[in-house]
C-alpha cells in the first residue's frame, strides 16, 4: 500500500494606506488514498480489506482582507474579512457500497465544505471596544458516496450549511483593569459540523448554543 502527495501554493500580500490582504490559491494531489472496498474469496464470501482506492485532488483560493479607518482622536473602525473556496473531489476511486464496489469519481470529498468564510468589524471610542464576527459555512458530505438522506443512525447523510453571530464588549476601566463580555451564538442557531462514524458513536456532534461569558483582567 503505497501513497503519495504533492502540494503547490501561489501566494500575494500587501499593504496598501488603510488596506492590508492576503491572497492564497493552492492545489493538493493525493495519490491513492486508502479505503475499504469489497472482496469475495474463491468461496463466494465477502471479505473487507484495506487499500488503495484511488484519487483525489484539493483545488482552492483563500482570501484576507483588512480595512483600518481612523473616524476621529479617539475613535477608529476595523472591517475585515477573511473567506475560503474549496473544491476536492475524487478521481478514479472506488468505494464499497453494500456489498459492491461502486465508482466515486467525481464526487466531492467528505467532509470539506465549498465556502468558509469569516466577517466582521472592531469598533473602538477611548475606553470601550465592540466588535462583531459572522460566521458561514457551507453544506458538507460526511461520505465519499456524497450521500443526501440521512441514514438510521446518522453517521452518513449531509452536513447543512450553518450561520453564527458571536459579540464581545470590552471596556478599558483603568490602565491595569479590563473588563470583557462575550455573546456567542447570539441568534442561537442550531447545526452541527460533522457525522462521526466511529467514537463516541455514529450520529451528529451538536454544538453549543447561545451563550454568554465575561472575564475582569488585572495587570500587577
Amino acid at each position: 500500500v503505497s501513497q503519495s502527495r504533492y502540494n503547490v501554493e501561489l501566494g500575494f500580500r500587501g499593504k496598501w494606506k488603510f488596506l492590508k490582504w492576503d491572497v492564497t490559491g493552492f492545489y493538493l494531489k493525493y495519490n491513492n488514498r486508502l479505503g475499504t472496498p469489497a472482496q469475495t474469496d474463491s468461496s463466494g464470501n465477502l471479505n473487507i480489506f484495506r487499500t488503495n482506492i484511488g484519487n483525489s485532488r484539493t483545488a482552492g483560493i483563500e482570501f484576507f482582507l483588512q480595512g483600518d479607518f481612523s473616524l476621529g482622536k479617539k475613535a477608529s473602525l476595523s472591517l475585515f474579512t477573511s473567506t475560503s473556496f474549496i473544491d476536492a473531489r475524487y478521481q478514479g476511486a472506488t468505494i464499497k457500497s453494500g456489498i459492491e464496489n461502486v465508482s466515486v469519481d467525481g464526487n466531492k470529498v467528505e467532509s470539506v465544505p465549498s465556502w468558509i468564510t469569516r466577517n466582521g468589524f472592531t469598533i473602538k471610542y477611548s475606553a470601550i471596544s465592540f466588535s462583531a464576527l459572522y460566521s458561514y459555512t457551507s453544506e458538507s458530505f460526511a461520505d465519499a458516496l456524497n450521500t443526501i438522506t440521512p441514514s438510521a443512525s446518522g453517521a452518513t447523510g449531509l452536513v447543512p450549511a450553518y450561520q453564527i453571530l458571536d459579540l464581545n464588549l470590552a471596556i478599558c476601566l483603568t490602565e491595569k483593569i479590563k473588563l470583557q463580555v462575550n455573546a456567542n451564538n447570539v441568534l442561537d442557531a442550531h447545526y452541527f459540523t460533522k457525522r462521526p462514524q466511529f467514537y463516541p458513536g455514529p450520529g451528529i456532534w451538536s454544538s453549543d448554543g447561545r451563550t454568554f461569558s465575561g472575564t475582569v483582567s488585572i495587570k500587577i
